[in-house]
């Protein structure tokens, strides 16, 4: 949203005299003015031109200037509204200041009270808009507007006076000094009930008190640290509620002396509402893409379970043997892409550290290379393994190792299917080799189709799959997991029309701390791009 001019004006009166005086001496200070009759015409210009500021008188026929200002506050604006009153009007005009107007000028309108009424309204739109700033950013917002409190401090009271965070500040005893408007609308407590009468400790955690007495002890010991912080905690109503915010506070010196502390605040009930619905969100998002994958997937095994059934009562309608063993080779696939899928859905669903032990890379690789040769046969794919011998056994976790081989593989055979990629005889090449970095390298390599740029980036991509119908990407996200689980890391190179190589990464054994690989920035963070196309 554009940010509205502050030397723009609208004045509505249903005084024509009125609105030409007040228009020439507007226009005289540099002022651009907008003019109406009536509160529906005004309105009517103020949703056109959107001027900052709005003059309005608060009695007209038709709507009122109490109802032009509650339009104006429906509406994401940052305007400011000051009403026009006349003798007697007094109960209105703070009716509109409940409702948030600006200010309020008496007839007859003298220059000097008009100017410095629209010279506060400039002024509040100014401090609401560098608010804004500093929630954008708060945290930079925090450390600037703690580097400059000196400065600020000379203009204190204009400050606590217009502020929308709630500052309260304490003397040298803790006991609170200044307690503004917005302190006062968030916890409830007058300014009479709070100022002199109780501490800072009255207000927030006491854990917030003593980290304040451990700074000034630091402080102390160690001349020259900053005496600030911020953080997020809570405050205490009147009611007794303890209100989340966002705090920062400072310790406040003079000639090397404390003499009190400040401490500012913003409510963050209202963001913690809107982060719950995020997670909320997010979390109903990741369960319906899920579930849409996953129904998928079995949607299109059902189609081949029926189509082999198919096929199978046509064999006994027509005592034909062809046809009972094509249909039951047809349920048998079928069948095992069920218990196929139900395995990666309990792999990656279910949190597990790797069981560890000592294990022969070249045995872990030969076991799945011979499981996955008659399939390879099927494809018309040769599959070979080119085993480096000499290699010392390493930790691992030896099922979760041989999964991530099988999708692995599974996958190659897939891209180097002759009848897919054109080629005359695909070829799959696992090699177990040492690594300068690393334990043990398992190196998985075709001459299929390669992958293209684009497509490697979101290869990882939650159920992402290059197959279409035949895929969910759920193998390849296992693969992802079990390998963070091991501290380890993939590499992958490929090029389109040439084929791929990836390359899955294995550390020595667990980190000594035991810690959660999941915490861990370490080698799997050099390489953000690895991964490998979804199963």
């Amino acid at each position: 949203m554009a940010e509205a001019n502050l030397r723009h004006v609208l004045l509505i009166d249903d005084e024509e005299g009125i609105r030409k005086v007040m228009s020439i001496a507007l226009r005289d200070a540099g002022y651009v003015v907008w003019t109406a009759e009536s509160g529906e015409q005004g309105l009517e210009i103020f949703e056109r031109e959107r001027p900052a500021l709005v003059l309005t008188d608060i009695k007209m026929p038709g709507m009122d200037g109490i109802g032009v200002l509650r339009r104006i506050k429906e509406m994401e604006t940052d305007s400011e509204v000051i009403i026009i009153t006349g003798h007697g009007e007094m109960e209105l005009a703070i009716s509109a200041l409940q409702l948030e107007a600006s200010d309020f000028i008496t007839k007859p309108i003298h220059d000097e009270a008009l100017f410095i009424s629209l010279k506060r309204a400039e002024e509040k739109i100014s401090l609401k808009r560098q608010l804004r700033d500093y929630m954008e950013n708060l945290e930079l917002k925090v450390q600037e507007a703690t580097a400059e409190i000196q400065r600020i401090s000379d203009f204190q009271a204009n400050l606590i006076d217009n502020s929308l965070d709630g500052i309260v500040a304490g003397d040298e005893g803790r006991k609170v000094v200044i307690f503004n408007d917005s302190a006062q609308r968030l916890t409830g407590f007058r300014e009479e009930e709070v100022v002199g009468r109780i501490t800072l400790e009255d207000l927030y955690e006491k854990e917030i008190i003593d980290n304040w007495l451990g700074r000034l002890k630091q402080e102390e010991d160690h001349p020259g640290d900053e005496s600030n912080t911020h953080l997020d905690t809570t405050i205490r109503s009147r009611t007794g509620e303890r209100i989340p915010i966002r705090l920062t506070h400072t310790i406040l010196r003079q000639k090397g002396q404390k003499v009190g502390c400040v401490t500012f605040f913003q409510d963050l009930r209202e963001i913690r509402r809107l982060e719950k619905r995020l997670v909320q969100s997010e979390r109903l998002a990741a369960i319906g893409q899920t579930s849409a994958t996953i129904a998928h997937a079995i949607k299109n095994i059902v189609g081949g379970l029926k189509g082999g059934m198919f096929v199978v009562n046509k064999g006994f309608e027509l005592s034909n043997q062809d046809y009972l063993q094509n249909g039951w080779d047809m349920v048998q696939r079928n069948v095992g892409k069920i218990s196929s899928l139900a395995m990666d859905l309990l792999t990656y669903a279910k949190e597990r550290k790797p069981e560890y032990r000592l294990a022969e890379a070249n045995e872990v690789a030969a076991e799945v290379v011979e499981l996955l040769r008659t399939r390879a046969e099927e494809f018309k794919v040769n599959l070979t393994l080119e085993a480096t011998e000499g290699l010392e056994p390493v930790s691992m976790d030896v099922s979760g190792i041989h999964q991530c081989l099988v999708n692995l593989i599974n996958n190659a055979i897939d891209a180097c299917w002759p009848e897919l990629c054109g080629h005359e005889q695909g070829q799959v090449t696992v090699r177990t080799r040492r690594h300068p970095d690393w334990a043990v390298c398992f190196e998985v390599e075709d001459n299929g189709c390669g992958i293209d740029e684009n497509i490697k980036e979101r290869i990882f991509t939650n159920f992402f799959s290059t197959k279409g119908a035949d895929g969910t990407g759920l193998g390849l996200m296992n693969v992802q997991k079990i390998t963070r689980e091991h501290q380890g890391s993939m590499e992958i190179d490929s090029e389109p029309g040439r084929g791929s190589v990836f390359r899955l990464l294995l550390p020595s054994g667990p980190n000594r701390e035991g810690k959660d690989p999941s915490e861990l920035e370490g080698r799997e963070n050099e390489n953000p791009e690895s991964s490998s196309v979804g199963a």
